[in-house]
């Protein structure tokens, strides 16, 4: 066979493109006889959902590399600048209906004209509630179409127009004879359009919004990959352990919903959301509640939650040696400054290690005072958690495996933590705040703290004379350390190191 045709479709190669490995092989070289694959005892159509599911999901994972695919090579034109060229200029002449229905829908939604939205809303509510006229939407579809055109091909004269009351309702008693009427107007027909046409340029202009719009969503749908490709394993692991739990749930849960309903909500929702009055009314709202103290003390039950959530789950596949000698939770503590820079003052790229001052604390430190000096790191920056030289304390040694860890709950700190883990102080390190205050204009202007015995509304400022900007943040990193063999030993669980 030649090197450039495409292999035949047969169940070798298709197990080959699948990555399945033959079970036997001819045992001889002469010997004519197929070799038996895993496949062998399927069904046929077992066999192709199998190679379908193996298809869909690479193709999911494969973000940066081609998806493998069935040979379909001698199924599709060969790349041609000319036949790009020529197809491209057909998509142009020929694109615009579908533009004229994503500009339809984009109306619709953004409530642009609001009795077509109501319409559509109330369609919508009838619909849903009756899934039985899904069956209608195809014929009353082609006879808005029909109607539509029927009115273009037998246009109303001016003397129609201008008729009398009672004439109108005489000649609208009078079915015409459509058969024997003459057209007065030529039948619309599709016509592409032509280069150098308004619409011409018009459609090029929707084919580069589209393809702006399919890279944004590529780029929106690719980070996360990295929660499903394994590359932090135990990440995945608890999606994967959650994914199982909610495919039994739903699996029971489902008979008990009320599609009808949820489909009907939902279809409303989807244009409610989107009427224009909604988003300044969320967004006054928005504003009235970001400065209100219950709102950072809710965000702090959430991250302790969560990090209860996580230790629970990484402390049930500690191995079982773990648990009979004992092990603790070591601290150590991330210290950045922020410096002003050319890009947005809510950056990242803004805070670092690297702007610390000469006189004051390291990046990393022991304890929660910012100035331990048993630590030691390479002097290159940025510096890493698993680059630090942390000496343990006699009797203890790392968990293999365990790495540093960042503190999501934030119980060190009295007023909690940000999303990422920091708390934010002033350039004393005093004051602080789950926040960027001054710094982050979606932030307040000023920090608070709150004490168990204080009510959830209200705030009190720690000092009147407090500075204008949160320049420096910390958080704690965490790693478990097991003590040293000690078979005597039955103490264990968490022991935290103190603050």
């Amino acid at each position: 066979m030649p090197d450039n045709e495409p292999a035949p479709v047969t169940e070798d190669n298709l197990a080959k493109i699948n990555g399945k490995i033959l079970v036997e092989e001819t045992e001889e070289k002469g010997n004519s006889s197929p070799s038996v694959s895993v496949k062998t005892s399927m069904s046929l159509s077992q066999r192709a959902m199998d190679s379908m599911s193996s298809m869909f999901v690479r193709s999911i994972i494969a973000v940066n590399d081609e998806p493998i695919r069935l040979p379909t090579k001698n199924r599709k034109a060969s790349l041609s600048v000319a036949t790009t060229a020529v197809n491209f200029r057909g998509f142009v002449q020929k694109s615009g209906p579908l533009f004229v229905f994503q500009d339809a829908v984009e109306s619709t939604l953004m409530w642009d004209d609001w009795p077509w939205t109501t319409l559509w809303m109330g369609i919508w509510a009838v619909v849903s509630l009756h899934p039985r006229l899904f069956l209608c939407v195809p014929p009353a579809i082609a006879l808005t179409i029909m109607c539509n055109t029927y009115f273009i091909r037998f246009p109303l004269t001016h003397e129609d127009r201008n008729k009398a009351p009672c004439d109108a309702l005489r000649a609208s008693l009078n079915v015409p004879d459509m058969l024997r009427d003459e057209p007065r107007a030529p039948p619309i027909e599709p016509r592409p359009v032509k280069e150098g046409e308004l619409k011409y340029f018009m459609h090029m202009r929707d084919i580069q919004n589209m393809m702006r719009l399919i890279i944004d969503g590529y780029d929106n749908i690719s980070p996360v990959v990295k929660y499903l490709n394994w590359s932090d394993v135990p990440r995945t692991l608890r999606i994967f352990q959650i994914c199982i739990v909610a495919l039994i749930a739903a699996y029971f849960v489902a008979p008990l919903i009320p599609w009808r309903l949820a489909a009907f909500f939902g279809g409303e929702l989807v244009l409610v959301v989107h009427h224009p009055w909604l988003k300044p009314a969320m967004e006054a709202v928005k504003k009235q509640s970001r400065d209100s103290p219950s709102r950072f003390k809710s965000l702090q039950r959430q991250h302790r939650f969560k990090q209860r959530l996580i230790d629970m789950l990484d402390e049930d596949r500690l191995p079982e040696f773990v648990w009979q000698r004992g092990w603790k939770d070591v601290e150590m503590f991330e210290n950045q400054r922020y410096q002003p820079g050319r890009r947005s003052v809510t950056s990242d790229l803004n805070w670092s290690s690297r702007h610390l001052r000469a006189d004051e604390r390291r990046p990393w430190t022991r304890g929660i005072d910012g100035y331990s000096v048993d630590i030691t790191a390479p002097s290159d920056f940025p510096l890493r958690a698993d680059d630090v030289d942390y000496q343990l304390d006699e009797g203890y040694e790392w968990i293999e495996g365990e790495n540093w860890r960042i503190d999501w709950g934030g119980a060190w700190s009295s007023v909690g933590v940000d999303d990422h883990g920091y708390v934010y102080t002033d350039a004393s390190w005093c004051h602080p705040a789950p926040y960027a205050y001054g710094t982050d204009e979606s932030a307040p202007k000023s920090p608070f703290y709150w004490s168990q015995d204080e009510d959830e509304n209200q705030s009190t400022d720690t000092d009147s004379d407090i500075s204008a900007l949160a320049v420096t943040r910390r958080r704690r990193w965490l790693r478990r350390a097991v003590r040293v063999n000690n078979p005597g030993s039955s103490k264990c669980g968490v022991m935290p190191m103190g603050t």
